[in-house]
């Protein structure tokens, strides 16, 4: 949970960065070169004011013919790209189930049933990435997302309401500082159509793994002109499930075939031969997923890893394997 907190608070603090594209031609005094890329030069960062009037202005100098063949006139002659940053999280491990089931659990109890409560199964320290779980935040972290990506559709999409509402709810969307009880300061705006799904898997959510969550965004995100990013805590096991799932989405679009075996059958193959093993090989040296077929059980469909390509032990290398492995 606190990696999640810390994660959320970096993200919502690219909202205070504006981006502006330059042709390069030559690089500034305190601007920063960039040997690695044939179309990026330089990178140039100006922080203005304090506190909550904080702001960064990042100016990237680009190879003025890549510059004049792929930059919109749109995003020219100065024109500051204002970031919206959203994150949405979802456990896929057996320690988030094992959680979400322990709070049913005790629930029950609450409730006048009389099942016993135990752990088991999970040694403590073993995926320290979750530590003890508050599964309300992390809910509450969702619907904060959707607040935000609501009030951006409707600016994208209008839906019959006023541009003044529209704008008030942007400035009160996008400056709370992670309280999920600032939507009821306002007057929020109606879930827009295009997001009722995902508000559907979001509410659904409440005391299980629901991966909907994350597929869904990521597809809005693009319909509304933007981009995803996903990444677990290594980048390497968890976020090479949801990468390659979402290729598999890319290339059934592309053939104009959305059968979910499909889709799952490139994903498997991706998984196999792609470039997510190798990257798990240069982590820690074996060319495996930290999973373990326990493990798989408790994944989403979506997100199960082949068999044959599981590291066979439980993180930390606990309980077999040549050495530890940890996703």
């Amino acid at each position: 949970l606190g990696m999640i907190e810390d994660a959320s608070v970096a993200i919502c603090m690219l909202r205070m960065v504006r981006i502006v594209l330059m042709p390069d031609n030559g690089i500034p005094s305190k601007a920063v070169f960039v040997p690695s890329s044939p179309f990026v030069k330089w990178v140039n960062l100006f922080p203005s004011g304090q506190g909550q009037t904080r702001h960064f202005l990042l100016q990237i100098g680009i190879d003025p013919n890549y510059y004049n063949e792929r930059v919109p006139v749109s995003l020219r002659n100065g024109t500051a790209i204002q970031l919206y940053p959203i994150l949405y999280q979802m456990g896929v491990d057996i320690r988030q189930h094992l959680s979400y089931t322990g709070q049913s659990l005790m629930s029950k109890q609450q409730n006048g049933a009389t099942q016993d409560i135990s752990t088991g199964g999970i040694v403590d320290g073993e995926d320290d990435d979750v530590g003890v779980v508050d599964t309300d935040v992390l809910v509450a972290l969702n619907f904060e997302a959707f607040e935000k990506m609501n009030v951006y559709a409707h600016a994208v999409w209008p839906e019959g309401i006023t541009l003044d509402r529209i704008q008030a709810g942007m400035g009160q969307a996008f400056t709370s500082n992670l309280n999920p009880n600032t939507a009821q300061d306002h007057d929020a705006l109606p879930p827009h159509p295009a997001l009722t799904q995902l508000q559907s898997h979001i509410m659904a959510s409440a005391g299980k793994i629901y991966h909907g969550i994350l597929d869904e965004a990521a597809t809005l995100a693009q319909r509304l002109g933007g981009g995803s990013l996903v990444f677990c805590k290594s980048g390497k096991d968890r976020t090479a499930m949801h990468v390659t799932y979402k290729q598999a989405q890319f290339v059934a679009r592309y053939r104009g075939e959305c059968e979910l075996d499909e889709i799952l059958s490139d994903a498997s193959l991706l998984r196999t031969y792609g470039t997510r093993l190798p990257i798990c090989e240069k982590n820690v040296g074996q060319a495996k997923y930290a999973f373990n077929s326990l493990q798989v059980q408790f994944m989403p469909d979506t997100l199960k890893p082949p068999m044959n390509t599981l590291a066979g032990f439980l993180k930390g290398g606990r309980l077999f394997g040549e050495g530890p492995i940890e996703s």
